[in-house]
């Protein structure tokens, strides 16, 4: 049989600045990416989207603890009946909330941890009858805003829209900011350095996450401003993996902790023996 090969995702972290990135094990069921890192209750966390490749399902919100040194094991976090991805992690009121990607849901939630580690309650729903992805957030000068990302379904093609939210709930918008394919769609928090704001965001200009682009915020309402000030590729980091690194599509930081996700080809059978019991499956349900 031919190898096949596919996809995969892995996250990598360093805890000084000039140091190398050091992989994050995958869990031996599925492939992470879209890291984010959050501090709750005194323990730093990692939370990933989880693709589940060796069944029919799709993405799961998983997380690890990073304690002596290293993070641990993955355990699931969020499991619903629609594709998760890109969990988007804060503390408010010494209480954790998350925002994941949910677009086959058709709306954009935000989820409080009622019970740790997987006892979720939807608190908000931003947006209803939407199909936004990688919601991103930003706090200004009392001000709160919302980056989202609504997609064409075409390629990666999409527009990067900017919502004001208002203190009664509601939102003003959406502000179109680029439809630019190389640097519209989100890719983790904004960065706040040496009192500037810097927007992270996906090159997708030939692939699919091939890399990052950091953007610094120059206004933000009623009229946004950015420019671009930095471009990364596989080949600009320094990572310990023999991999051949493809792509790079999240970055993360929590103090001095950064996290990235590498894309890369990796042959597995129990993927491929997982796409044909789904497309058997879809067979059978609609053949007549």
């Amino acid at each position: 049989m031919k190898k096949q090969r596919y996809m995969h995702w892995q996250i990598a972290y360093r805890t000084e600045k000039n140091a190398p990135f050091r992989l994050v094990d995958n869990p031996p069921y599925a492939w992470a990416a879209d890291p984010f890192l959050v501090e709750y209750k005194g323990t730093v966390y990692l939370f990933a989207e989880l693709f589940l490749y060796r069944s029919e399902r799709n993405g799961v919100i998983g997380f690890c603890c990073y304690e002596n040194g290293r993070f641990g094991e993955w355990q699931i976090s969020m499991d619903e009946h629609w594709h998760l991805s890109y969990p988007n992690v804060f503390v408010r009121d010494e209480e954790l909330f998350m925002c994941p990607e949910s677009w086959q849901k058709n709306e954009v939630g935000i989820y409080r941890l009622a019970g740790f580690p997987d006892k979720w309650v939807q608190t908000d729903c931003l947006f209803h009858n939407a199909r936004y992805v990688d919601t991103t957030f930003l706090e200004q000068e009392g001000e709160r805003y919302i980056f989202t990302f609504a997609p064409d379904f075409i390629g990666d093609k999409g527009r990067l829209l900017l919502f004001q939210e208002n203190r009664d709930g509601s939102v003003t918008g959406p502000m179109v900011i680029t439809s630019d394919i190389s640097l519209a769609r989100p890719g983790g928090n904004i960065i706040r350095q040496d009192g500037k704001r810097f927007r992270v965001s996906q090159n997708c200009q030939n692939s699919y996450g091939e890399g990052l682009v950091f953007s610094e915020i120059d206004s933000l309402w009623p009229e946004y401003k950015e420019h671009v000030v930095r471009r990364i590729f596989p080949k600009d980091l320094n990572i310990e993996t023999k991999k051949e690194v493809l792509g790079v599509h999240t970055y993360n930081k929590l103090g001095d902790m950064e996290v990235i996700d590498l894309k890369y080809y990796a042959p597995s059978f129990s993927e491929y023996m997982a796409a044909k019991r789904t497309h058997k499956v879809f067979l059978n349900k609609y053949k007549r």
